[in-house]
């Protein structure tokens, strides 16, 4: 895309007449490649990518825990 500003400071679009595939930094995937990532992953990176989920859970789940702890202690003081 080439952008180029008017004279009332608005900017105007137009796109590259023959676009060089070669320079592009990014890539997009169409929908059925992004649809099936997920069922394209090995046992083991699925146990993997299983094990990081129970990680982050559980260290959740241990914050939750101190919080409540903490914040039960501070009700007990009030009374």
């Amino acid at each position: 895309m080439k952008a180029t500003q008017n004279q009332d400071g608005s900017l105007r679009l137009e796109p590259d007449t023959q676009p060089d595939l070669q320079q592009c930094q990014f890539v997009l995937q169409t929908g059925a490649e992004a649809g099936n990532s997920l069922t394209a992953l090995t046992p083991a990176q699925g146990a993997e990518i299983s094990a990081y989920v129970g990680a982050i859970w559980a260290l959740a789940w241990g914050f939750k825990q101190i919080a409540k702890t903490l914040n039960s202690g501070d009700s007990q003081n009030e009374d």
